[in-house]
């Protein structure tokens, strides 16, 4: 078993409004993300139960579930693209 400390890793780098985009760290947790969005006027669609101590490379990780996934999806529905280090330490990019 690994665990990484990834609580640094906790930036939104940038927004795109026009294709309503995102991009943000693994490391970044849920409620930081809710208030940073919401400051802007914008959501993130993605609430588990789990939001004000979960992170977003959790919610990748266990392919988590919100509330809202009715309406917006899983966090597989709503992840466009993703950079990873493997196990073995390859980078995987999907």
């Amino acid at each position: 078993i690994v665990s990484m400390d990834m609580h640094r890793m906790n930036k939104i780098k940038w927004i795109d409004r026009e294709n309503m985009l995102v991009c943000m760290e693994a490391g970044i947790i849920g409620q930081d993300v809710k208030r940073r969005l919401e400051a802007m006027g914008l959501t993130i669609g993605h609430e588990p139960d789990s939001l004000e101590f979960s992170s977003l490379g959790g919610w990748i990780a266990t392919r988590a579930s919100g509330m809202k996934r009715s309406v917006y999806g899983n966090i597989e529905d709503m992840l466009v693209r993703c950079t990873m280090v493997t196990s073995v330490g390859t980078i995987d990019r999907r």
